[in-house]
């Protein structure tokens, strides 16, 4: 990463410090407490980006987020994946990429990889790290991230990445959660009435358009996105997955 931006910054309070930039680019610093509630975090700029080098192992780049309707900067492929994780599951208002930097009250410090303002009104930490890396001087850092975001009431979480099938499935359904791709109203109701009890996708398929089945993909892989539709994600998507229509609420 880049040489630390708060390298030079010192924490002369008895609790953690946290150091971010705001919209407008305005160095900011409060202590750790209810007030960074307040904040406005989720729309902080980034605090520090990685240093270029050649044969760099970690690809970065944005990802759009279907939530909030924003490009979101991620560092590695990990990072990636969590991002469409929590596009998918989540209900994601805002996120903002490196937000800010805890400085501890024992003088550490430490910057997390996201920070989320979900449609509840909820406030979360993220931290990305595959499970295989998290060693033990990584424990003991997110162990004190997760006692500062309590003591401001934020969530916390460590995410590990998603792999295998399921990332195989999410990244083709985040093919489709723009909104461009939603159904409406008139085949969102057709989509629904075929899909009461689970059904093979094929056979919805056929049963939206016997004569051109694919024309009716788009918007069911967006319902499945979305979570309208629900369906098995450790088993590989294809035409013989069971599809429902989701019940909740």
């Amino acid at each position: 990463m880049a040489a630390d931006p708060y390298r030079n910054l010192v924490n002369a309070n008895d609790q953690a410090v946290i150091a971010w930039m705001d919209a407008a680019g305005e160095a900011r610093t409060s202590v750790a407490d209810a007030r960074c509630l307040r904040s406005g975090l989720e729309s902080a700029r980034m605090v520090r980006r990685p240093v270029k080098y050649q044969h760099r192992r970690n690809y970065e780049g944005y990802y759009w987020c279907a939530g909030s309707g924003e490009s979101v900067w991620y560092e590695s492929m990990t990072e990636y994946s969590v991002l469409m994780e929590l596009d998918h599951t989540r209900d994601l208002a805002k996120v903002a990429a490196q937000p800010f930097c805890i400085l501890f009250a024992d003088g550490a410090r430490h910057y997390p990889d996201y920070f989320a303002l979900h449609a509840s009104g909820r406030q979360v930490v993220y931290d990305v790290r595959p499970e295989g890396r998290v060693d033990e001087k990584a424990a003991v850092q997110f162990e004190k991230t997760r006692r500062v975001c309590e003591e401001v009431g934020w969530g916390y979480e460590v995410m590990h990445g998603v792999t295998g099938v399921q990332r195989h499935n999410l990244e083709w359904l985040a093919g489709y959660r723009h909104p461009y791709v939603d159904p409406g109203a008139r085949e969102r109701a057709r989509i629904f009435d075929a899909s009461t009890e689970q059904v093979p996708l094929a056979q919805l398929a056929v049963a939206l358009d016997p004569v051109l089945p694919v024309q009716s993909l788009p918007g069911i892989y967006n319902l499945l996105w979305n979570q309208e539709l629900t369906y098995e994600p450790s088993i590989p998507l294809g035409w013989h997955t069971l599809i429902e229509r989701n019940k909740r609420g």
